[in-house]
């Protein structure tokens, strides 16, 4: 069996179309924090995937090398993955804004004693720390343990898609 492909290895591949292209397939959107030399540090991530394996349990996100925040929170003992709430799209762009001092300001969150920092009202949360980061091109992916987790089946979670934010819609079927 082959495997064919539409690109030529030996063409470039438009970085605008690759990024709207990503940008097609909806993701949710995760908050990573954790709290480190007494400093809570966040970042938001869309790359955040579960079910890397279930034993043990590891999920995993990819961050860009250029971040300046991923070096503070890599170096926390526990790190926390709160999956943002369909309602928490406001509170998501002051996570991801460019002053760090005030990201989390006025944010309601729970610190757990290894220093996981975790979102109230997300529909999502899981205490990880780091099991192994590998290189992958102009980003790493860091593999998480995951040591706890919950959820709310009452809230859905935030997507993104299609450069915009959005929830998940039941299908007529399941209505």
């Amino acid at each position: 069996m082959s495997i064919a492909t539409l690109q030529d290895p030996q063409t470039a591949i438009d970085p605008m179309m690759l990024r709207q292209t990503f940008g097609h397939f909806p993701s949710g959107v995760a908050a990573i924090s954790a709290r480190v030399e007494g400093q809570a540090e966040v970042m938001v991530a869309s790359s955040f995937s579960v079910g890397v394996s279930l034993d043990p349990a590891l999920a995993l996100f990819s961050v860009q090398k250029i971040s300046s925040t991923w070096p503070r929170i890599a170096r926390a003992k526990r790190i926390g993955v709160s999956i943002l709430a369909v309602d928490q799209a406001r509170l998501c762009r002051q996570l991801a804004g460019r002053d760090r001092a005030s990201r989390l300001a006025g944010v309601d969150s729970r610190t757990t004693e290894e220093g996981a920092v975790l979102v109230n009202g997300a529909a999502a949360w899981f205490d990880c720390s780091i099991h192994a980061v590998h290189e992958a091109g102009d980003h790493d992916v860091v593999i998480f343990q995951v040591h706890d987790l919950g959820m709310s089946q009452d809230i859905s979670p935030l997507v993104f898609h299609g450069s915009r934010f959005t929830g998940v819609a039941p299908s007529p079927a399941d209505r």
